[in-house]
């Protein structure tokens, strides 16, 4: 029996998706949907992971707005690039399926207009996009 992964799949051009990996092929399987050959985890508050490609910023993937947003809302200044894939992690490092309070967590920092602090944290983090910076000060 397969054992499936409850994640989110979220893409630079703002596509949020629910995605299910096999927890069998974990590691191929977020490789894939992130289309990347190494990737890094970013831990969240709550139990919450973020996989990204690891060579993002020297490949020339794009700049994905929405998971560094979510990952500065969430207690990590990190700045992603490439698409990310959001799971839950165990107390021991195990990556399960998001739970319904995390997944609801997520749809909630994705769509909430970011707070005075986090705008300040990601414009100090973005400050070598001057364009995106620029928008960010307009919220």
């Amino acid at each position: 029996m397969t054992t499936t992964i409850r994640s989110i799949k979220i893409t630079p051009t703002d596509t949020i998706t629910t995605l299910n990996l096999d927890e069998s092929n974990i590691g191929t399987d977020i490789c894939a949907a992130i289309g990347c050959s190494m990737f890094d985890v970013v831990g969240l508050a709550d139990d919450i992971d973020l996989f990204v490609d690891d060579e993002g910023l020297i490949n020339g993937s794009t700049l994905n707005l929405p998971a560094t947003v979510l990952a500065h809302r969430l207690g990590s200044p990190t700045v992603i690039f490439g698409t990310a894939i959001a799971v839950s992690v165990t107390p021991v490092g195990e990556t399960v399926g998001l739970t319904h309070s995390q997944l609801t967590r997520i749809q909630k920092a994705l769509a909430q207009k970011p707070d005075a602090g986090t705008v300040d944290a990601l414009v100090e983090s973005l400050s070598p996009f001057p364009t995106v910076v620029g928008m960010l000060r307009n919220i």
